[in-house]
Parts: structure tokens; C-alpha cells; sequence
């Protein structure tokens, strides 16, 4: 693996190494251009470190074009860019085609709804994307239902993290509806989302009845003794899930002590409180 702030022609370096880290590099729309050009013919890098740069609308197009072509790259992050919902379509699109790429991260880019509509369209088509990081975001519910369309047809997503945006308890219900003919995804992070007691129950509702989902992320929201109770019910004989975060919600020590004594009926969860 490469990193570090001194960056050698992107063609040889590529090349070289299959990891390249080149996260806080003042990497702008020019220097992705350069960049990649050198993933289109690229056969060696697979793992691309982009996080903390400057990359906006146009050097998330290069970047897209490059994909459409490049076989081997699976891990791209691009965390805290500047891409914004248009540079997201340019994205979306190389989505649709790309057979490599199964990890993008792409939290803290300002893509909000529109963003998510047009990696709803990619999810409906590709095969190949295992995990998908959203958080931060600017996604409201009306963006999570556009992504939970995307997930009723999508056969290979794994982890789906779409923390800290405005979902609320309507875009969990979204969520659940997609989740009862979903049977690929295995982990949901919905951390500090504005849910409350109402969501909670809408996605107890779909462990009652989801045989693949092994693990939620629900930190920082407003649960209260209420939507614990739902959620503790529901995982009574849930025989697939297996690690619960509710760290950081508004349940008492009543509420804390009901989940542990009801999930003692099902030691092989474990829940954080």
C-alpha cells in the first residue's frame, strides 16, 4: 500500500501497488482527470483511498467515466468530497455497468434526495456493489423511499449505512417495506436518523418476518422503554440476527432491563444499550 502527500505520476504508481491512499491530498476535478486516465487501462489497483479531497460535480465525471471501463478496482472512498447530487448521477451511471467495484463509500458528499434517486436506478441494475456507505448526507425520507425501491429488486447489497441524515420514523417505515422481499441485506446502519418509537416498531415488524438481516445500527435516535419492547419482542425467534446497537436512546433502566430479560430467550443476540 501507498500513502502519504508526495504523489508520484498516477500511471506508475497504479501500476506499482494495489492500495493506494491518497485521503487529504487537495486532489481537485485536474488532478482526478489525470487520475483517471490511469484507471481506464489499469489491471493492478483494486483498493482506492479518496476521502477529505476536493473532488466536485466534474471529478466525480472522470472518475465515472473511468469506472465504466477499469476491471479490477472493488474499494473506492470517497467520504467527504464535494459531489454533490449531480456528481452522484455521473456515478450512478458507471454503476449500471461496472462489474468490479463492490464497496463505495460515499458519506459526507451533500447528495440529499435527488442523489438517492439516481443510486436507487444503479441499485436496481447492478450486481456487483456489496456495500454501500450514505452517511451524513442530507437524505430525508423522501430520498430513503427512492433507496428502498432500489432494494426490493437489488440481490447483492450487504451493508446499506445510511446514519446521521433526516430518514425519521416515515423513511424507516420505507425501509421495512422494502426489507420483506429483500433477502440479501445483512447489516442497516440507521444512527441518529430522528427515530422514534414509531420507526422502531415499523422495523421490529420486519424482523418478525426477515430471515437475513443479522444486524442494526439504531444509536443515537429518541427509542424510548416503548419501541425497545417492539424491538425485543420481535427478536424473540429470530433464528438469523444476531448484534442490536440501541446505545444512546431515551431508555430507562426499566426499558434496558425488560430487553435483557426478554432476549435471554435468545442469548445469541447481542444488544448494546
Amino acid at each position: 500500500m501507498l500513502c502519504g502527500r508526495s504523489i508520484p505520476p498516477f500511471t506508475g504508481l497504479f501500476q506499482v501497488f494495489n492500495t493506494v491512499y491518497l485521503g487529504g491530498n487537495q486532489i481537485d476535478a485536474q488532478r482526478v482527470k489525470h487520475l483517471a486516465n490511469a484507471l481506464l487501462q489499469n489491471t493492478t489497483l483494486t483498493t482506492l483511498y479518496l476521502q477529505y479531497n476536493q473532488i466536485n460535480l466534474q471529478g466525480a465525471e472522470y472518475l465515472s467515466n473511468a469506472l465504466l471501463h477499469n476491471k479490477t478496482l472493488a474499494t473506492l472512498h470517497l467520504q467527504y468530497n464535494q459531489i454533490g447530487p449531480q456528481g452522484i448521477s455521473h456515478l450512478g451511471n458507471a454503476l449500471l455497468q461496472n462489474t468490479a467495484l463492490t464497496t463505495l463509500n460515499l458519506s459526507s458528499n451533500q447528495i440529499a434526495d435527488e442523489g438517492a434517486e439516481h443510486l436507487s436506478n444503479a441499485l436496481l441494475q447492478n450486481q456487483t456493489l456489496t456495500t454501500l456507505d450514505l452517511r451524513v448526507n442530507q437524505i430525508t425520507s423522501r430520498g430513503t423511499q427512492y433507496l428502498a425501491n432500489g432494494l426490493l429488486q437489488n440481490k447483492t447489497l450487504l451493508t446499506l449505512h445510511l446514519s446521521w441524515n433526516n430518514i425519521g420514523d416515515q423513511g424507516a417505515e420505507y425501509l421495512s417495506h422494502a426489507l420483506l422481499d429483500n433477502k440479501t441485506l445483512l447489516t442497516l446502519g440507521l444512527e441518529g436518523i430522528q427515530l422514534g418509537d414509531q420507526g422502531a416498531e415499523h422495523l421490529a415488524n420486519i424482523l418478525l418476518r426477515n430471515k437475513t438481516l443479522t444486524t442494526l445500527r439504531l444509536r443515537e435516535n429518541q427509542i424510548s422503554n416503548r419501541g425497545a419492547e417492539h424491538l425485543g419482542n420481535a427478536l424473540i425467534d429470530n433464528k438469523t440476527f444476531t448484534t442490536l446497537h440501541l446505545n444512546y436512546n431515551q431508555i430507562d433502566d426499566e426499558g434496558k432491563r425488560y430487553l435483557k430479560d426478554i432476549l435471554k430467550m435468545n442469548s445469541k443476540i447481542k444488544v448494546s444499550l
